[in-house]
């Protein structure tokens, strides 16, 4: 068992190592503090690459976009009113659209997690979610597709213009509601 209050020994060279007084850091500067204790946070942020368990992120485009297809060629298909529905086969260059699209496919998959527990939330979904975008999406007059044409294309009645986006200025510095 080690002497603890003994001379340290150098394990190198076996030479009686000389007592130190301090550890150095009551003579550094603030700024050499601080530049310390940055590196120390640093260093414990930054794992080595063998330990590195960084989890890859799951892209859900692909389930969407098969989600997207499926829905809309199958339900919206059969009970969507053709002749007064809007719609746009270039769907993905409108920015509300892909949002609304988006919101109701998470929504969908949370409802299908769910049903198991409540048996009311795929039900929930259509009458909560989907209906009342959809009721949005489709709508020719003021919907995001009302200037596209299903068989004529993106923006068919605009001559290929979008529509100006709503204008947006910052409130100032300090500003709260």
């Amino acid at each position: 068992m080690a002497d603890v209050d003994g001379p340290d020994v150098d394990a190198q060279s076996g030479e009686f190592a000389e007592p130190v007084e301090g550890d150095g850091l009551d003579e550094l500067t603030d700024e050499e503090r601080d530049a310390l204790n940055d590196a120390d946070v640093t260093a414990c942020d930054q794992a080595p690459d063998d330990e590195e368990d960084e989890e890859e992120e799951f892209d859900l485009m692909p389930a969407f976009l098969a989600w997207v297809e499926e829905h809309l060629s199958v339900v919206e298909y059969t009970h969507s009113d053709k002749s007064t529905a809007a719609w746009c086969p270039e769907w993905w260059q409108h920015p509300e659209a892909v949002e609304r699209l988006w919101a109701c496919f998470e929504a969908r998959e949370q409802a299908r997690q769910d049903a198991a527990a409540h048996l009311d939330a795929l039900s929930d979904w259509w009458l909560m979610h989907w209906d009342r975008h959809a009721s949005i999406l489709f709508d020719a007059k003021a919907g995001p597709f009302r200037k596209c044409d299903r068989r004529l294309g993106h923006l068919h009645d605009a001559d290929g213009r979008e529509e100006k986006r709503v204008p947006y200025y910052a409130p100032p510095g300090g500003w709260r509601r």
